[in-house]
Protein backbone atom coordinates (compact mmCIF):
# COMPACT_ATOMS: atom_id res chain seq x y z
CA UNK A 1 0.00 0.00 0.00
CA UNK A 2 1.07 3.55 -0.79
CA UNK A 3 1.77 5.44 1.83
CA UNK A 4 -0.17 9.14 2.31
CA UNK A 5 1.58 12.20 3.56
CA UNK A 6 0.40 11.57 6.86
CA UNK A 7 1.43 8.33 7.13
CA UNK A 8 4.97 9.57 6.62
CA UNK A 9 4.97 13.32 8.32
CA UNK A 10 2.51 11.87 11.70
CA UNK A 11 5.33 11.10 14.56
CA UNK A 12 4.84 7.65 16.30
CA UNK A 13 3.61 9.93 19.33
CA UNK A 14 0.40 11.59 16.99
CA UNK A 15 -0.39 7.69 15.59
CA UNK A 16 -0.10 5.94 19.20
CA UNK A 17 -2.00 8.60 20.46
CA UNK A 18 -4.68 9.34 17.73
CA UNK A 19 -5.51 5.90 17.76
CA UNK A 20 -6.88 6.37 21.16
CA UNK A 21 -10.12 8.52 20.26
CA UNK A 22 -12.86 5.93 19.55
CA UNK A 23 -14.70 7.18 15.88
CA UNK A 24 -17.28 9.17 16.59
CA UNK A 25 -21.43 7.60 14.92
CA UNK A 26 -23.20 10.62 14.46
CA UNK A 27 -26.66 9.95 15.14
CA UNK A 28 -29.68 12.99 14.72
CA UNK A 29 -29.59 14.92 18.15
CA UNK A 30 -33.06 15.29 18.29
CA UNK A 31 -34.39 13.02 20.77
CA UNK A 32 -31.33 11.89 22.25
CA UNK A 33 -30.92 11.90 25.98
CA UNK A 34 -27.48 11.82 27.16
CA UNK A 35 -27.18 9.72 30.06
CA UNK A 36 -23.24 9.05 30.15
CA UNK A 37 -21.95 12.95 30.12
CA UNK A 38 -19.60 14.29 32.16
CA UNK A 39 -20.57 17.99 32.07
CA UNK A 40 -22.81 18.98 34.97
CA UNK A 41 -26.49 19.94 34.01
CA UNK A 42 -26.58 22.84 35.94
CA UNK A 43 -26.34 26.40 35.33
CA UNK A 44 -22.48 28.19 36.30
CA UNK A 45 -23.37 30.53 39.53
CA UNK A 46 -24.82 33.67 38.67
CA UNK A 47 -22.45 35.61 40.53
CA UNK A 48 -19.71 33.86 38.58
CA UNK A 49 -20.66 34.95 35.46
CA UNK A 50 -21.19 38.87 36.66
CA UNK A 51 -17.66 38.51 37.79
CA UNK A 52 -16.59 37.53 34.43
CA UNK A 53 -18.29 40.30 32.70
CA UNK A 54 -17.14 42.72 35.52
CA UNK A 55 -13.38 41.73 34.57
CA UNK A 56 -13.87 42.15 31.01
CA UNK A 57 -15.37 46.18 32.00
CA UNK A 58 -12.26 46.39 34.47
CA UNK A 59 -9.62 45.61 31.37
CA UNK A 60 -8.46 41.96 32.45
CA UNK A 61 -8.05 40.60 29.08
CA UNK A 62 -4.44 40.42 28.85
CA UNK A 63 -1.50 37.42 30.09
CA UNK A 64 -1.35 37.34 33.73
CA UNK A 65 1.34 35.60 35.71
CA UNK A 66 2.44 32.26 34.31
CA UNK A 67 0.72 30.58 37.67
CA UNK A 68 -1.88 32.55 38.17
CA UNK A 69 -3.56 35.44 39.23
CA UNK A 70 -2.60 36.58 43.01
CA UNK A 71 -6.14 36.84 44.01
CA UNK A 72 -7.02 33.67 43.04
CA UNK A 73 -3.78 31.86 44.03
CA UNK A 74 -4.49 33.20 48.04
CA UNK A 75 -8.03 32.12 47.64
CA UNK A 76 -7.30 28.69 46.21
CA UNK A 77 -4.17 28.93 49.02
CA UNK A 78 -7.32 29.02 51.92
CA UNK A 79 -9.36 26.61 50.46
CA UNK A 80 -6.59 24.28 50.42
CA UNK A 81 -5.76 25.20 54.01
CA UNK A 82 -9.41 24.85 54.80
CA UNK A 83 -10.85 21.82 53.26
CA UNK A 84 -7.76 19.81 52.70
CA UNK A 85 -5.42 20.15 55.76
CA UNK A 86 -2.63 21.58 53.00
CA UNK A 87 -0.30 24.84 53.94
CA UNK A 88 0.74 26.19 50.33
CA UNK A 89 3.22 28.58 49.48
CA UNK A 90 1.01 30.21 46.67
CA UNK A 91 4.62 31.74 45.51
CA UNK A 92 6.02 28.34 44.87
CA UNK A 93 4.18 25.26 45.49
CA UNK A 94 0.65 26.48 43.35
CA UNK A 95 0.39 26.80 39.67
CA UNK A 96 -3.42 27.69 37.89
CA UNK A 97 -3.58 25.35 35.12
CA UNK A 98 -6.17 26.03 31.68
CA UNK A 99 -8.32 23.51 33.35
CA UNK A 100 -7.14 20.08 35.07
CA UNK A 101 -6.47 18.36 31.65
CA UNK A 102 -3.54 20.58 31.55
CA UNK A 103 -2.59 20.21 34.73
CA UNK A 104 -2.50 16.49 34.28
CA UNK A 105 -0.31 16.60 30.72
CA UNK A 106 2.02 18.54 32.76
CA UNK A 107 2.51 16.62 35.44
CA UNK A 108 2.99 13.37 33.15
CA UNK A 109 6.00 15.39 31.38
CA UNK A 110 7.07 16.62 34.32
CA UNK A 111 7.57 12.89 35.72
CA UNK A 112 7.66 10.13 33.16
CA UNK A 113 10.67 9.74 30.88
CA UNK A 114 10.14 7.60 27.91
CA UNK A 115 9.78 4.17 29.70
CA UNK A 116 8.79 4.81 33.05
CA UNK A 117 5.17 3.40 34.57
CA UNK A 118 3.03 5.13 36.26
CA UNK A 119 0.16 2.84 38.40
CA UNK A 120 -3.76 3.67 38.36
CA UNK A 121 -6.46 1.74 39.88
CA UNK A 122 -8.44 0.99 37.12
CA UNK A 123 -11.44 1.61 35.63
CA UNK A 124 -10.17 4.93 35.46
CA UNK A 125 -9.99 7.97 33.55
CA UNK A 126 -9.26 8.03 30.70
CA UNK A 127 -6.84 11.12 29.80
CA UNK A 128 -4.13 9.19 32.09
CA UNK A 129 -3.75 6.83 29.45
CA UNK A 130 -3.33 9.24 26.54
CA UNK A 131 -1.34 11.40 28.67
CA UNK A 132 1.08 8.57 29.72
CA UNK A 133 1.52 8.00 25.97
CA UNK A 134 2.41 11.94 25.15
CA UNK A 135 5.09 11.81 28.10
CA UNK A 136 6.49 8.45 26.62
CA UNK A 137 5.83 6.73 29.58
CA UNK A 138 3.61 3.40 30.25
CA UNK A 139 -0.01 3.12 32.41
CA UNK A 140 0.09 -0.01 33.99
CA UNK A 141 -3.72 -0.97 35.76
CA UNK A 142 -4.34 -2.56 38.80
CA UNK A 143 -7.92 -4.22 38.69
CA UNK A 144 -10.32 -3.11 40.94
CA UNK A 145 -13.55 -4.75 40.88
CA UNK A 146 -17.27 -4.08 41.54
CA UNK A 147 -17.49 -6.36 44.64
CA UNK A 148 -15.17 -4.11 46.49
CA UNK A 149 -17.22 -1.10 45.08
CA UNK A 150 -14.15 -1.10 43.08
CA UNK A 151 -11.67 0.15 45.88
CA UNK A 152 -8.29 -0.80 45.72
CA UNK A 153 -5.60 -1.04 48.29
CA UNK A 154 -2.00 -1.23 48.86
CA UNK A 155 -1.20 -4.52 48.52
CA UNK A 156 -2.59 -4.61 44.87
CA UNK A 157 -0.81 -1.97 43.92
CA UNK A 158 2.44 -2.90 45.71
CA UNK A 159 1.79 -6.61 43.16
CA UNK A 160 2.40 -4.24 40.21
CA UNK A 161 5.70 -1.99 40.99
CA UNK A 162 8.48 -2.76 38.65
CA UNK A 163 11.70 -1.35 38.61
CA UNK A 164 10.49 1.87 36.14
CA UNK A 165 7.44 3.10 38.34
CA UNK A 166 7.83 6.18 38.83
CA UNK A 167 4.66 7.21 40.45
CA UNK A 168 0.43 6.31 41.45
CA UNK A 169 -2.43 8.13 40.52
CA UNK A 170 -5.37 8.22 42.78
CA UNK A 171 -8.84 9.43 41.78
CA UNK A 172 -11.17 9.99 44.25
CA UNK A 173 -13.56 10.19 44.44
CA UNK A 174 -13.33 8.48 40.86
CA UNK A 175 -14.48 9.74 37.71
CA UNK A 176 -15.04 6.30 36.23
CA UNK A 177 -16.83 4.50 39.38
CA UNK A 178 -17.17 7.07 41.73
CA UNK A 179 -15.28 5.09 44.28
CA UNK A 180 -14.47 7.36 47.63
CA UNK A 181 -11.62 5.72 49.13
CA UNK A 182 -11.47 5.53 52.37
CA UNK A 183 -8.80 6.90 55.10
CA UNK A 184 -7.00 3.78 55.90
CA UNK A 185 -6.88 3.00 52.19
CA UNK A 186 -5.25 5.97 51.44
CA UNK A 187 -2.80 5.99 54.93
CA UNK A 188 -1.75 2.20 53.44
CA UNK A 189 -0.82 3.73 50.41
CA UNK A 190 0.82 6.20 51.60
CA UNK A 191 3.10 3.74 53.49
CA UNK A 192 3.64 2.38 50.97
CA UNK A 193 4.46 5.43 48.72
CA UNK A 194 7.22 6.37 51.23
CA UNK A 195 8.63 2.78 51.65
CA UNK A 196 9.04 2.24 47.85
CA UNK A 197 10.14 5.96 46.73
CA UNK A 198 7.15 7.02 45.01
CA UNK A 199 5.14 10.26 43.73
CA UNK A 200 1.62 10.06 44.08
CA UNK A 201 -0.78 12.35 41.86
CA UNK A 202 -4.23 12.78 43.33
CA UNK A 203 -6.62 13.91 41.20
CA UNK A 204 -9.67 15.08 43.29
CA UNK A 205 -11.49 17.35 41.22
CA UNK A 206 -14.84 15.25 42.54
CA UNK A 207 -14.37 16.30 45.84
CA UNK A 208 -17.18 18.06 46.64
CA UNK A 209 -19.95 15.46 45.76
CA UNK A 210 -20.33 13.00 48.54
CA UNK A 211 -23.17 10.38 49.40
CA UNK A 212 -24.37 8.73 52.35
CA UNK A 213 -22.08 10.02 54.80
CA UNK A 214 -18.38 9.37 52.77
CA UNK A 215 -15.95 11.44 53.38
CA UNK A 216 -13.14 13.41 51.01
CA UNK A 217 -9.56 12.76 52.53
CA UNK A 218 -6.64 14.25 50.51
CA UNK A 219 -3.25 12.18 50.42
CA UNK A 220 -0.91 15.23 50.53
CA UNK A 221 -2.30 15.84 54.10
CA UNK A 222 -0.73 12.79 55.50
CA UNK A 223 2.65 12.61 57.52
CA UNK A 224 5.25 12.63 55.03
CA UNK A 225 2.93 12.77 51.97
CA UNK A 226 3.63 16.75 51.02
CA UNK A 227 6.90 16.47 49.67
CA UNK A 228 5.99 12.92 47.59
CA UNK A 229 2.34 14.20 46.32
CA UNK A 230 1.18 16.59 43.26
CA UNK A 231 -3.05 17.43 43.96
CA UNK A 232 -4.34 18.05 41.48
CA UNK A 233 -8.25 19.68 41.42
CA UNK A 234 -10.29 22.86 39.58
CA UNK A 235 -13.70 24.27 38.91
CA UNK A 236 -15.12 22.62 36.06
CA UNK A 237 -17.65 19.94 38.03
CA UNK A 238 -18.21 22.00 41.28
CA UNK A 239 -19.23 25.51 40.05
CA UNK A 240 -20.14 23.84 36.67
CA UNK A 241 -17.24 25.53 34.76
CA UNK A 242 -16.20 22.88 32.39
CA UNK A 243 -16.28 25.50 29.49
CA UNK A 244 -14.04 28.24 31.45
CA UNK A 245 -10.97 25.85 31.71
CA UNK A 246 -9.44 26.86 35.46
CA UNK A 247 -7.88 23.93 37.09
CA UNK A 248 -4.84 24.14 39.58
CA UNK A 249 -2.04 22.21 40.85
CA UNK A 250 -0.21 21.84 43.88
CA UNK A 251 2.62 20.22 45.53
CA UNK A 252 6.79 20.60 46.89
CA UNK A 253 8.41 23.48 45.18
CA UNK A 254 11.10 21.62 43.80
CA UNK A 255 8.12 19.80 41.42
CA UNK A 256 6.24 22.59 41.10
CA UNK A 257 8.74 25.28 39.50
CA UNK A 258 9.74 22.94 36.84
CA UNK A 259 6.19 22.01 36.10
CA UNK A 260 5.57 25.71 35.22
CA UNK A 261 7.90 25.67 32.21
CA UNK A 262 5.86 22.91 30.47
CA UNK A 263 2.58 25.13 31.75
CA UNK A 264 3.84 27.91 29.88
CA UNK A 265 4.87 26.06 26.14
CA UNK A 266 0.92 24.84 26.45
CA UNK A 267 -1.01 28.05 27.05
CA UNK A 268 1.27 30.81 29.05
CA UNK A 269 -1.82 31.07 31.47
CA UNK A 270 -5.23 30.57 32.07
CA UNK A 271 -7.99 33.01 30.20
CA UNK A 272 -7.66 35.66 32.28
CA UNK A 273 -11.15 36.00 32.44
CA UNK A 274 -11.84 33.03 33.77
CA UNK A 275 -9.44 33.14 36.14
CA UNK A 276 -11.39 36.39 37.57
CA UNK A 277 -14.36 34.11 37.77
CA UNK A 278 -13.10 31.04 39.35
CA UNK A 279 -11.89 33.70 42.15
CA UNK A 280 -15.97 34.61 42.54
CA UNK A 281 -16.67 30.89 42.37
CA UNK A 282 -14.47 30.48 46.12
CA UNK A 283 -14.94 33.72 47.41
CA UNK A 284 -18.71 34.09 46.54
CA UNK A 285 -22.25 32.36 48.05
CA UNK A 286 -22.84 28.87 48.24
CA UNK A 287 -25.99 29.37 49.08
CA UNK A 288 -26.80 27.75 45.66
CA UNK A 289 -24.87 24.07 46.49
CA UNK A 290 -27.11 22.41 48.57
CA UNK A 291 -30.47 22.32 46.02
CA UNK A 292 -27.62 20.71 43.46
CA UNK A 293 -26.61 18.29 46.08
CA UNK A 294 -30.36 17.66 46.63
CA UNK A 295 -30.82 16.70 42.73
CA UNK A 296 -27.96 14.71 42.48
CA UNK A 297 -29.10 12.61 45.51
CA UNK A 298 -32.06 12.52 43.80
CA UNK A 299 -30.39 11.07 40.48
CA UNK A 300 -28.73 8.78 42.45
CA UNK A 301 -31.39 6.75 43.47
CA UNK A 302 -33.67 7.00 40.50
CA UNK A 303 -30.62 5.27 38.36
CA UNK A 304 -30.24 2.73 40.79
CA UNK A 305 -34.07 1.88 41.24
CA UNK A 306 -34.16 1.85 37.28
CA UNK A 307 -31.31 -0.88 37.46
CA UNK A 308 -32.16 -2.92 39.69
CA UNK A 309 -35.49 -3.02 38.08
CA UNK A 310 -33.57 -4.31 35.24
CA UNK A 311 -31.77 -6.46 37.23
CA UNK A 312 -28.40 -4.79 36.35
CA UNK A 313 -25.91 -4.89 39.30
CA UNK A 314 -23.00 -1.80 39.60
CA UNK A 315 -20.84 -0.58 42.11
CA UNK A 316 -22.19 1.59 44.70
CA UNK A 317 -21.64 4.87 43.80
CA UNK A 318 -19.89 6.98 46.85
CA UNK A 319 -19.18 10.42 45.00
CA UNK A 320 -18.73 12.08 42.12
CA UNK A 321 -21.72 11.11 39.60
CA UNK A 322 -21.39 7.97 37.68
CA UNK A 323 -22.11 4.30 38.17
CA UNK A 324 -20.75 1.12 36.61
CA UNK A 325 -23.54 -0.80 35.58
CA UNK A 326 -22.36 -4.50 34.91
CA UNK A 327 -24.24 -5.39 31.46
CA UNK A 328 -22.91 -9.07 30.83
CA UNK A 329 -26.41 -10.19 31.66
CA UNK A 330 -27.48 -8.75 28.15
CA UNK A 331 -24.47 -11.07 25.97
CA UNK A 332 -23.02 -7.36 25.14
CA UNK A 333 -19.54 -6.24 25.16
CA UNK A 334 -19.41 -2.27 26.77
CA UNK A 335 -18.78 -1.24 23.04
CA UNK A 336 -21.51 -3.62 21.55
CA UNK A 337 -24.39 -2.28 24.71
CA UNK A 338 -23.21 1.57 24.42
CA UNK A 339 -23.80 1.38 19.70
CA UNK A 340 -26.81 -0.34 20.07
CA UNK A 341 -28.66 2.15 23.18
CA UNK A 342 -27.59 4.50 21.17
CA UNK A 343 -28.79 3.36 17.46
CA UNK A 344 -32.21 1.64 18.84
CA UNK A 345 -33.14 3.63 22.17
CA UNK A 346 -31.34 7.09 21.29
CA UNK A 347 -29.83 6.56 24.68
CA UNK A 348 -26.32 7.80 24.94
CA UNK A 349 -24.36 5.98 27.99
CA UNK A 350 -20.10 5.44 28.06
CA UNK A 351 -18.55 1.78 27.40
CA UNK A 352 -16.69 0.59 29.95
CA UNK A 353 -13.82 -0.67 27.41
CA UNK A 354 -13.17 3.77 27.37
CA UNK A 355 -11.81 3.54 30.68
CA UNK A 356 -9.44 0.15 30.34
CA UNK A 357 -9.51 -3.11 30.12
CA UNK A 358 -10.85 -4.08 33.68
CA UNK A 359 -13.94 -1.62 32.67
CA UNK A 360 -14.96 -4.47 29.77
CA UNK A 361 -18.65 -5.57 30.77
CA UNK A 362 -19.88 -2.31 31.89
CA UNK A 363 -20.95 1.18 30.46
CA UNK A 364 -20.78 4.09 32.56
CA UNK A 365 -23.52 6.48 33.40
CA UNK A 366 -23.94 9.36 34.87
CA UNK A 367 -26.58 11.76 36.85
CA UNK A 368 -26.40 14.66 34.68
CA UNK A 369 -29.43 15.06 33.09
CA UNK A 370 -32.66 16.21 34.29
CA UNK A 371 -34.85 13.94 36.52
CA UNK A 372 -37.68 13.96 33.65
CA UNK A 373 -34.99 13.01 30.97
CA UNK A 374 -33.51 10.64 33.63
CA UNK A 375 -36.69 9.13 34.00
CA UNK A 376 -37.13 8.65 30.06
CA UNK A 377 -33.66 7.58 29.12
CA UNK A 378 -34.42 4.52 32.07
CA UNK A 379 -37.39 3.61 30.40
CA UNK A 380 -35.77 3.25 27.19
CA UNK A 381 -32.98 1.46 28.27
CA UNK A 382 -34.76 -0.77 30.24
CA UNK A 383 -36.64 -1.30 27.19
CA UNK A 384 -33.36 -2.35 25.49
CA UNK A 385 -32.13 -4.31 28.02
CA UNK A 386 -35.34 -6.64 28.49
CA UNK A 387 -35.75 -7.07 24.63
CA UNK A 388 -32.03 -8.28 24.59
CA UNK A 389 -31.93 -10.44 27.62
CA UNK A 390 -34.50 -12.78 25.62
CA UNK A 391 -31.78 -12.97 22.71
CA UNK A 392 -30.02 -16.54 22.57
CA UNK A 393 -26.74 -14.81 22.27
CA UNK A 394 -25.02 -14.46 26.10
CA UNK A 395 -21.69 -15.49 25.51
CA UNK A 396 -19.62 -12.49 27.53
CA UNK A 397 -19.28 -12.88 31.05
CA UNK A 398 -17.72 -10.33 33.51
CA UNK A 399 -17.13 -11.89 37.19
CA UNK A 400 -18.71 -9.12 39.73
Amino acid sequence: MTSTVADRALSDRAKRVGATLEAQTSIPLEGVINLGTGTPDFPTPAHVIEAAKRSLDNGHTQYTAWSGILPLREAIADKLDRDNGLKVDLQKELIVTTGVQEALLVIFLALLDPGDEMLVPSPYYNEYYRDSLVAGGRLVTVPTYERDNFSVDAAQIEERIGPRTKAIILNSPGGATGTVLSLRTLEEIAELAKRRDLVVVSDEIYEKYLYDGYQHHSIAALPGMWERTITVNGFSKHYSMTGWRVGYLTGPAEMVQKMLAFKHSMTICAPAVSQWAALAALTGTMDWWPAVTKDYRERRKLWMEGLDAMGLSYGQSQGAFYLMVNITPTGKTSAEFARALRQEEKVLVGPGSAFGEEGEGYVRVSFNAPVDKLEEGLQRMQRAVTRWRKSPNHEHTKES
